[in-house]
């Protein structure tokens, strides 16, 4: 008998302290407030696509003296607003220039905001503003870019290659 009481008494010291405990921190705990910090970090990132590999111009000073040829640059970006140059390597038959003497020109069209070409053609000087201060947060915008090329009895026979690389920038 004696072992009995003595495991009722374990028993009953241990449930009273289980209950003491529960009765005392259970409202701390359904009272109290938890919380959490969420942070976030969002990377700027612009993408330029342009799928059109190869631009021809066929022109001769009588029968065509002017031929036009063009491409849409995409852009992707979630940057606040972004810029397009192009750069234009030498383009030049035999030993005349096409772009230093006005041959080849180039036009483009903001999409929004920005500020293109206005649609008008404009001599390439190297390097040319193709679209400045553009409204980003875009997942497509397209820039209509479009080149001419005029040639007269000046510009001699032969073909002329040239190759312009696109740089986009963001702004912040």
């Amino acid at each position: 008998m004696k072992i009995m009481n003595s495991k009722r008494l374990t028993f009953l010291v241990v449930s009273l302290t289980l209950a003491f405990f529960l009765a005392s921190t259970l409202p701390l705990i359904a009272q109290g407030e938890q919380s959490v910090k969420v942070n976030a970090k969002i990377g700027g990132k612009l993408v330029l696509i342009n799928q059109t590999k190869t631009i021809d111009l066929s022109v001769d000073p009588v029968d065509q003296p002017t031929a036009q040829g063009g491409h849409v640059l995409i852009v992707k970006t979630n940057a606040p607003a972004y810029s397009i140059l192009g750069d234009y390597g030498t383009f030049e038959v035999e030993d005349y220039d096409l772009i230093g003497n006005g041959n080849l020109t180039v036009a483009s069209t903001a999409p929004d905001e920005g500020e293109g070409t206005g649609g008008s053609f404009v001599n390439i000087d190297g390097e040319v503003q193709i679209l400045a201060g553009e409204e980003g947060y875009t997942n497509n915008e397209e820039t209509p870019i479009t080149y001419k090329l005029t040639v007269d009895f000046t510009v001699p026979t032969g073909e002329a290659c040239t190759t312009v690389v696109y740089t986009a920038s963001m702004q912040t």
